[in-house]
């Protein structure tokens, strides 16, 4: 299954300020997690978490490979994935 990610004003505020530059380490990093997001077959995947995001309310979250960043996404439907934020601080899970 194919999803078209979308990124959110919020998400893009926070890869400003987490200084996450397109075609550096980070943003090549950033960037293949959320294009993995877009191709998955089944999300959320394993390794992703539900948390509290306010005041959106609660997303799914999936930890950037070797990097102390975190993507928040929803899915709004079968052909969308919107990235909702990244932070540096780890996500507290929804029990």
């Amino acid at each position: 299954m194919r999803r078209i990610p979308r990124l959110t004003r919020r998400y893009i505020r926070n890869a400003q300020r987490l200084s996450i530059v397109p075609g550096s380490a980070r943003g090549k990093a950033v960037g293949g997690v959320i294009a993995a997001l877009g191709t998955e077959e089944e999300l959320p995947g394993s390794e992703d978490i539900r948390a509290l995001i306010p005041p959106t309310g609660d997303a799914f979250v999936r930890r950037v490979p070797g990097r102390n960043l975190w993507l928040w996404y929803v899915l709004p439907g079968d052909d969308a994935v919107t990235i909702i934020a990244v932070t540096a601080d780890p996500p507290v899970p929804v029990v």
